[in-house]
């Protein structure tokens, strides 16, 4: 794995957005991660909210919308730091105050996440492995 994670350190989360079954965490330019596969993100309280929670009404009036509940906290915060799990994949992003974005890997087969950064770009594949592809110039 590339060291390329400690890009993100110093960057606020700008954007969160999901597409079909993409979800698209955006921090300052070209830092991003993507991902198909479950995320959640934890509150000094408790799991704030996952991806599996998003559009459900869980019986109140209004569905929950994760993007509100992760972008209403995470307004200037900065991240703190980011560590991958050997094992398993799991990518943590953490912003200090135990707030965490946790991205994990649920499949022995299929990708899960994606890390983009001006110096390439790390894949989550099945099982836990991690891909690294540094960004080449053109000729």
């Amino acid at each position: 794995m590339s060291d390329d994670f400690k890009s993100f350190v110093g960057a606020p989360l700008r954007s969160l957005e999901k597409s079909g079954y993409s979800w698209f965490f955006k921090f300052d330019e070209p830092l991003s991660i993507a991902t198909e596969s479950s995320w959640r993100f934890i509150t000094p309280e408790r799991i704030e909210v996952t991806s599996e929670d998003h559009g459900h009404p869980f019986g109140h009036p209004q569905p929950v919308d994760a993007i509100e509940r992760v972008m209403s906290r995470l307004a200037g915060v900065q991240v703190q730091s980011v560590s991958c799990d050997a094992k398993t994949g799991d990518l943590c992003v953490f912003f200090g105050d135990s707030l965490y974005l946790q991205f994990l890997q649920m499949s022995c087969g299929y990708e899960s996440w994606r890390a983009h950064t001006k110096l390439g770009q790390s894949i989550c594949l099945g099982g836990g492995e991690i891909a690294y592809f540094p960004e080449t110039t053109p000729s």
